[in-house]
């Protein structure tokens, strides 16, 4: 081989070892590319491995446990051993069906709702019961205003038409002309104050003798004295025969005057009250009223008032003899109950001396008892109006069955029987139940989602719903319209029949597709390795023609140096 053979020889071969170990290393790093894709399969497969779903058990009709893949609708569709789940959303919402929403939107109440399920009897079944009859109270309230028109129409003994004018001259001037001497000294100042008290004294069973002196024709009988009687507060007076003897009263030979004025004042058959008094009663309610008044302030006024509370507690009129009797009391100890004299006692005589006038004025019972019974006749007549009436109600035949969508319809419409934002016949409105956001109770969920196993679990382990649980319980929370049971929240992990188990289908997937990955792999590894043993038998090969046509191209050029030297 000549020289130039030999080099044109020598290239190529040097050429095709380059090309040899590019193509060894493109077959490297495909090598190394498999042993990545082999820990991705792993990895895919692990995850698998790790995978799990969520399993809802309950039982059937015969008790026989069922387990199924947790749904919307496994929670929500009745089942006769099932417990009773909502789905709620962020919003407070309970998630149901496409069909239960039709079925509500389509209801004009709750029994409505309660047939499109198939729970209720037919209507010549339904059950008989009494309920309050709303005629009732609108015939009474009718009647309530009647009565109150007609009870204000009552006539009032007070009023001035059955009292003739003028007074009674016989008793009342008598009086008058008798108490005068007492009076006027006791509006003189406080050391009038026992001076007055001769005047009550005569008025209480005064009874008389004829005097012995000269100046008095008659005095007071001494086997009659002392009298005594209790006050309004369960206190005591005692009035011996001084009080009438040594009184200005006698001293003018006035005291048999007064005989016929105690008489009427203290018969016991033919009682006087003392006048009505709209004002002092008031003050008396007041006082006993008012927190900050003091048991001596409310002891004074009950003393000195027309007025006192009966065993009931029941306000009434003093009769005329008992006030005598309290205010004698009330004018022997003013100093020590912290009453001032004036003007507190003085207007106290003038209103008594008043009262005396009003006693005595003759009252004209014939016309008084023609208009009572008058106005008798006029009461109006308590309505005949039953307070129950009977009412026809649906019967709810399966009652497992109707309380669960009993319990539906309260969750989506609120306490109401009655549809919210129905029209009652009163003109009211019924309002349904909001959300605290103040959204509807209910939201559709359509049936793609209601019956996907992947979407319920996602929502519930990313917190995007939740769970509420009907639950029983002795008392239902008011405002609910629930009887003995309550929608209560619960965390989905706590619910017994709801578990989590390894996902056998996904795992089974899984574990086909890294078998298969892994025998691709191991096929192109041996694929790759078989060019490499090739690369490398050839790579030995030119690499001996190469070293062989080397040392002969430096043995020619050796010669042919020493030839031409």
């Amino acid at each position: 081989m000549g020289l130039s053979a030999s080099q044109a020889r020598l290239l190529s071969i040097t050429s095709r070892l380059s090309d040899n170990e590019l193509r060894s290393q493109t077959i490297t790093t495909a090598k190394t590319s498999l042993a990545n894709e082999t820990t991705a399969a792993s990895a895919a497969y692990m995850d698998a491995l790790n995978s799990t779903e969520l399993l809802y058990t309950t039982y059937d009709g015969g008790g026989n446990k069922v387990t199924e893949k947790l749904t919307g609708v496994s929670l929500s569709q009745y089942g006769e051993l099932k417990n009773q789940y909502g789905i709620i959303n962020q919003h407070g919402q309970i998630l149901v069906s496409e069909q239960d929403a039709t079925n509500y939107e389509t209801s004009s109440d709750m029994y409505d709702f309660l047939d499109k399920y198939g729970v209720l009897a037919p209507e010549g079944e339904w059950d008989t019961i009494q309920v309050e009859n709303p005629e009732w109270q609108v015939a009474w309230d009718e009647y309530n205003k009647e009565y109150e028109d007609w009870k204000a129409r009552e006539p009032d003994k007070s009023s001035e038409i059955y009292w003739k004018s003028g007074v009674n001259n016989e008793l009342y001037l008598k009086f008058i002309a008798a108490s005068k001497p007492c009076y006027t000294t006791a509006e003189s100042g406080e050391s009038g104050a026992g001076c007055y008290r001769h005047v009550l004294a005569h008025l209480l069973d005064l009874e008389l003798i004829e005097g012995g002196e000269p100046f008095r024709t008659h005095v007071a009988d001494p086997s009659k004295y002392p009298k005594t009687y209790q006050t309004t507060t369960n206190e005591t007076i005692s009035i011996d025969a001084g009080r009438i003897d040594g009184s200005a009263i006698n001293g003018e030979k006035l005291s048999d005057e007064m005989v016929p004025v105690s008489e009427a004042v203290c018969d016991p058959y033919d009682i006087i009250y003392a006048a009505e008094n709209e004002t002092m009663k008031q003050k008396l309610l007041d006082i006993y009223a008012d927190p900050t008044a003091s048991e001596q302030e409310k002891t004074n006024e009950l003393l000195m008032n027309n007025y006192y509370f009966d065993a009931n507690g029941d306000i009434q009129l003093k009769t005329l003899k008992q006030k005598i009797i309290d205010m004698y009391y009330v004018l022997d100890k003013f100093k020590t109950l912290g009453i001032p004299y004036e003007p507190a006692l003085l207007d106290l005589l003038a209103s008594f001396q008043e009262d005396m006038q009003q006693a005595f004025k003759e009252f004209d019972k014939d016309a008084y008892n023609r208009d009572y019974n008058d106005w008798l006749a006029q009461e109006p007549a308590k309505p005949e109006v039953p307070y129950y009436i009977e009412e026809k109600v649906p019967t709810i035949e399966n009652k497992d069955m109707g309380q669960w969508y009993v319990n539906l319809w309260h969750r989506m419409n609120g306490p109401s029987q009655d549809k919210a934002g129905t029209v009652l016949e009163d003109g009211t409105v019924v309002e349904g139940g909001k959300t605290s956001g103040g959204r509807p109770l209910y939201k559709v969920l359509e049936d793609g989602l209601m019956d996907n196993p992947g979407w319920l679990q996602s929502a519930l382990e990313n917190g995007t719903v939740t769970l509420e649980q009907v639950q029983f319980v002795e008392e239902a929370e008011v405002g609910t319209g629930l009887a003995d049971c309550e929608w209560a929240s619960i965390v989905w992990t706590n619910a017994a029949d709801i578990t989590e188990s390894q996902n056998e289908a996904a795992i089974t997937m899984a574990e086909i597709q890294y078998e298969q990955a892994l025998n691709d792999i191991q096929a192109k590894d041996k694929q790759f390795d078989n060019q490499l043993k090739i690369l490398d038998t050839e790579h030995n090969a030119l690499q001996t023609e190469y070293d062989s046509i080397k040392s002969i191209i430096e043995k020619t050029i050796e010669r042919n140096l020493k030839l031409y030297s």
